[in-house]
């Protein structure tokens, strides 16, 4: 038996039976391979170099003494170890107070990114620094101006002085919050006894940092999570709650929807090259019943062949990307300045699984069909038995891909959103191919042109199979246009999130006396201010009359905090009667300008208080307290980089209090030097300058259009090999016709323009009835993954037709038309 199966599989190498799905199997496997490694590596290479932002890889906070050797295990794991100390101090200097925040370091501090100083006051000229000698101090800019204070001179903390040697220009950690009042002081950490401002009780911050490689990290973080206190968090780039922590996850976001994308197209190419390749062995697996060939002896020849092209193309995949993969690492390295770590073992043992499951689970169920083919078939030949499949063969397909999205994505709702619109698309592609084919036969019968009449007609002849393939060209098209609108569009709806001049400085603090001095100034040099909103900080304590418990309070901690934050401390209050940028109101009724004792409260911060429409809230400022009614709910976008509050009070409530303002602006490089004569002028202004951040927010949505744009190329070559598959599966059936055609005279010139016109028709359905699945995919994950607001994209709807018009005709009579170049004695010695 393994001679006649050898022998077989050698006659099938020489007739190119097995090519197609071969193919269809090297380029899913090298598909899987190239994106597990280079989208993989690129998403760690970005997320690596995110660690920037946070100085390190891994912070553990506390605020005590963390009591674990944790420097004794970092040394153990070979990972860097930093230390900080952060406390709240008045720092004193030429005669004047002021209360500022002290970073205290040691040597080895940043561990990742940098720390930028500048050795003048008002320079542009900055170096980047590590470990800042004792004795020193780098203070931040606002602070040489209400200190009124140069490089140089000394300022005092506690019973310790210190000689300022630098400005502070960015902090690879700086807050991201713009609210944090006090400027920044950096000292060494072995200063801070000499200081003797840590006394017990005082409100301390520590930060233990780690770096190193990821499995020495993802050890010491299984080491010291279960470890941890209830106040005490292991924290990440990706678990920061802030701006960059969720411009991070939705680049993850992207690039796993990528990744999708082209294991379905990996998927269909697979179940239509075994399709063709199981149609072209009926006649085969007949002729051996008839010669006395039982299921076992057929099923045993089929099965090793098919396991031995599984096994060959996936040596044969996973050798082609590595290949490929070296030239587009140097690429991405270069374009990215980052260094991609190496590929590891992951990637071979994804892309060889993901190419075994594939092969088996798309081309078992059709070689089902293939044994169970009548030895009757020999006198009679009807391939509807064969064509036709029962119920659990279509249910097992849609079980493997929902499987294999699942294995892959690890999201239940990403995988069932695309399995669920396809199977909705494929629910209309029968309805409408249906429709279109009870039509086309009448429709042919009034057409004047007789190459449009012959391709209706072979429309109409070829119904299950042109369904089939409509089927086919709509998925691939289909997932070619979401990634290319993921590209195009919601990569730019990001990048909307900060355009170009968005604000890159907040300014608060502002009382009412200095407002109309400051927005003559700003419009003197031309700088614009955005709204100046009002502010006031209050402490929620009651919620419909009931006292915030110290339940609801309580500290905080990781298992707490997501559904507690805000409540039980102090909270940034505003009045506005103009909807903020980019919030939306999702319920009640907006503020209006004769409202009183009225607010608007953050959906989320509502459904984590359990707080709804009409709810009362009674809030403390000072010793005075006021009771306001929830009229209105809100959505907020906080990766603005705009001023967005919790609540918003109506005008009535502020009236009663003291009030400072906020806003942002966008400040060029060339205004630093008016920008310092302004902070000299208003000495209590406080100026945040969060340029650096937004200059990291961009970096990332970069790299991420980039990431996109290399696996748009791969989509589109998946998406090609499905197109490419789907035509040859139907070659056998034009060849028959081409011969009848020759046969009774029909020229070269018809029969061309017929499968031109055939394959037009074929494509414009496609890509329309793909551009709707695609904008259904789109709008989903906008609303469920993505969280933008959903949108319809009309480029999709002209792109979809004549995309698919293009490809379809392009590959459908480039493929075919080779048959009009045979004669018919060709034609016929070809025939199966």
């Amino acid at each position: 038996m393994k001679s006649l199966i050898w022998r077989l599989f050698k006659a099938e190498l020489k007739r190119g039976e097995l090519t197609i799905i071969s193919a269809a199997i090297v380029l899913a496997v090298s598909s899987v391979w190239l994106f597990t490694s280079i989208t993989d590596r690129m998403e760690q290479a970005i997320f690596n170099k995110s660690g920037d932002f946070i100085a390190a890889d891994r912070v553990v906070r506390s605020a005590h003494p963390v009591d674990l050797p944790l420097a004794v295990q970092a040394e153990s794991l070979q990972l860097d170890y930093a230390e900080q100390l952060l406390f709240p101090s008045m720092v004193y200097g030429n005669e004047n107070l002021v209360l500022a925040s002290v970073k205290s370091v040691s040597p080895d501090y940043p561990l990742k990114g940098r720390l930028r100083i500048s050795r003048e006051k008002n320079g542009l000229t900055n170096e980047s620094a590590k470990g800042i000698p004792q004795g020193e101090a780098w203070i931040a800019e606002r602070l040489f101006y209400q200190l009124d204070i140069d490089i140089g001179d000394f300022i005092e903390i506690g019973e310790a002085e210190f000689r300022v040697t630098g400005r502070i220009v960015t902090e690879p950690d700086a807050p991201f919050s713009v609210f944090m009042t006090a400027p920044r002081v950096i000292i060494n950490i072995n200063d801070v006894a000499q200081t003797e401002v840590v006394q017990p009780g005082s409100r301390l911050g520590y930060r233990y940092m780690f770096a190193g490689d990821k499995s020495q990290l993802d050890a010491f973080e299984n080491w010291v999570t279960p470890q941890l206190a209830d106040n005490q968090r292991l924290v990440t780039v990706r678990s920061g709650n802030s701006p960059l922590a969720g411009a991070l996850q939705r680049a993850q976001q992207f690039l796993l929807l990528a990744g999708l994308i082209g294991i379905l197209l990996a998927s269909a190419a697979i179940a239509v090259a075994s399709r063709l390749y199981c149609q072209r062995h009926y006649d085969t697996v007949a002729m051996f019943k008839v010669l006395g060939a039982n299921k076992p002896q057929i099923r045993t020849i089929y099965l090793g062949h098919l396991f031995t092209v599984v096994f060959v193309s996936i040596v044969l995949g996973i050798a082609l990307a590595t290949l490929v993969q070296w030239p587009v690492t140097h690429y991405v390295e270069k374009l990215l300045n980052i260094d991609l770590p190496s590929a590891g073992a992951a990637p071979y043992l994804m892309a060889a699984g993901s190419g075994l499951i594939c092969g088996v689970a798309f081309t078992l169920p059709t070689l089902s069909q293939l044994f169970n083919i009548a030895p009757m078939r020999v006198i009679r030949r009807n391939s509807d038995d064969a064509v036709v499949k029962p119920i659990w063969i279509a249910l097992w397909m849609l079980v493997s891909v929902f499987a294999l999205l699942l294995l892959y994505s690890g999201s239940f709702t990403l995988s069932a959103i695309l399995l669920g619109v396809g199977l909705i698309a494929v629910a209309l592609l029968l309805v409408v191919s249906q429709l279109l084919l009870w039509g086309s036969k009448k429709q042919a019968e009034k057409l004047k042109s007789l190459s449009l009449k012959i391709a209706i007609s072979s429309l109409y002849k070829r119904a299950k199979q042109n369904r089939v393939q409509l089927i086919g060209f709509t998925v691939a098209i289909k997932l070619a246009l979401v990634v290319w609108v993921i590209q195009q569009d919601l990569i730019s709806e990001w990048q909307q999130q900060l355009p170009e001049g968005a604000p890159n400085h907040f300014m608060y603090n502002i009382s009412e006396q200095q407002k109309p001095e400051l927005a003559s100034r700003f419009a003197d040099e031309s700088v614009e201010l955005t709204t100046m909103f009002p502010m006031l900080r209050g402490r929620l304590v009651a919620i419909n009359q009931e006292a915030v418990s110290q339940e609801r309070e309580g500290e905080y901690s990781e298992k707490t905090s997501s559904r507690r934050r805000g409540a039980g401390r102090e909270l940034n209050l505003s009045s506005v009667l103009e909807l903020p940028y980019r919030n939306e109101l999702v319920a009640g009724e907006w503020l209006k300008a004769g409202s009183t004792g009225e607010a608007s409260v953050d959906e989320e911060f509502a459904e984590r208080l359990d707080i709804k429409l009409n709810d009362t809230l009674e809030f403390m400022i000072g010793a005075s307290r006021f009771t306001v009614t929830v009229t209105s709910l809100r959505s907020i976008d906080w990766n603005t980089m705009q001023p967005n509050f919790y609540v918003l009070l109506s005008p009535d409530i502020l009236q009663d209090f003291p009030t400072g303002y906020l806003t942002s602006f966008n400040l060029p490089e060339d205004k630093a030097a008016w920008m310092a004569q302004t902070m000299a002028r208003f000495p209590t202004l406080v100026l945040i300058n969060v340029k650096a951040l937004i200059e990291q927010l961009s970096q990332v949505v970069d790299q991420v259009a980039l990431a996109l744009r290399l696996v748009l190329v791969v989509v589109l070559l998946a998406s090609s090999l499905v197109l490419y598959a789907q035509v040859q599966s139907s070659l056998e059936e034009r060849r028959r016709q081409t011969v009848i055609l020759r046969t009774l005279g029909a020229s070269a010139k018809l029969l061309r323009n017929a499968v031109i016109y055939e394959f037009v028709i074929l494509g414009f359905l496609a890509g329309f009835i793909a551009a709707s699945a695609a904008q259904t995919i789109l709008v989903l994950l906008q609303v469920f993954v993505f969280d933008i607001g959903a949108s319809i994209n009309l480029g999709l709807w002209v792109l979809g037709p004549l995309l698919g018009t293009l490809l379809v005709a392009l590959m459908g009579a480039g493929a075919t038309l080779r048959l009009l170049k045979q004669n018919s004695a060709q034609l016929v010695r070809n025939l199966n």
